[in-house]
């Protein structure tokens, strides 16, 4: 079985303008290291901006937000870079109308070459079976979103079907588990929202440990290792 996990930071600010963020600006400015090395051409617009490296950190910009994304190795965190670069980026544009914080983290759990299983997963393990299931000339594509009340925040969780794609294989039938913990920044001042921007950007571990405490502990808790189960490769 795979377990493939990514992790997201966004910045939510009303007043982000995309067209400010170039590779030039964002060494200048101490926001990256200058010894960073793009995979690829940026693609840039007055609508959206993607940046990637070769480190595999992504930054997109559109208006109104930024969104900073890695792979992340699933047995330590320690090369995850994120948010002490979304730290850089605040500071460096601590006048923007910050309005909030997503911290995102997302499991993709494959299921051998098993397609029916994930299916299976979400419409027997989550869901209750009914006739409801049983409706048009195909299976019905299964996802559910829950809301769960945190006392630091919301985390919000996405549950779906998926298709994993893997250089030179064919795409890989998977239960995607999509994680967002909300932070609504407050403050009458800007230097009051960046203050709680970096309070939400320092419960990124705790968050992270919350997150697979639900995943591993409620959703996936008897299934690794269980030959017999649902979700054994």
């Amino acid at each position: 079985m795979l377990d493939i996990q990514d992790f997201s930071i966004v910045l939510a600010a009303r007043d982000h303008n995309p067209t400010m963020i170039n590779p030039d600006f964002l060494r200048g400015s101490g926001v990256i290291p200058g010894d960073w090395e793009l995979a690829r051409p940026p693609v840039m617009s007055s609508q959206a901006v993607q940046i990637i490296f070769k480190n595999g950190i992504k930054i997109e910009a559109q208006p109104g937000s930024i969104n900073f994304s890695q792979g992340i190795d699933t047995d330590s965190f320690k090369n995850i870079e994120l948010p002490s670069l979304a730290r850089r980026y605040a500071v460096t544009l601590p006048n923007l109308a910050y309005g909030g914080v997503g911290i995102n983290p997302r499991r993709f759990v494959t299921f051998g070459d098993r397609t029916e299983q994930a299916h299976q997963y979400i419409t027997e393990t989550i869901l209750a079976r009914g006739s409801w299931q049983n409706f048009g000339t195909a299976p019905m594509q299964a996802g559910i979103n829950l809301v769960y009340t945190l006392e630091r925040c919301q985390l919000r969780i996405g549950i779906s079907e998926a298709r994993l794609q893997i250089p030179d294989r064919e795409a890989i039938p998977a239960i995607l588990f999509a994680g967002n913990f909300h932070y609504e920044l407050t403050g009458e001042s800007a230097e009051e929202r960046l203050k709680h921007l970096h309070q939400a950007l320092d419960n990124w571990q705790s968050d992270f440990a919350t997150y697979q405490e639900l995943i591993d502990g409620k959703f996936l808790a008897g299934s690794k290792g269980d030959s017999g189960s649902i979700l054994s490769a």
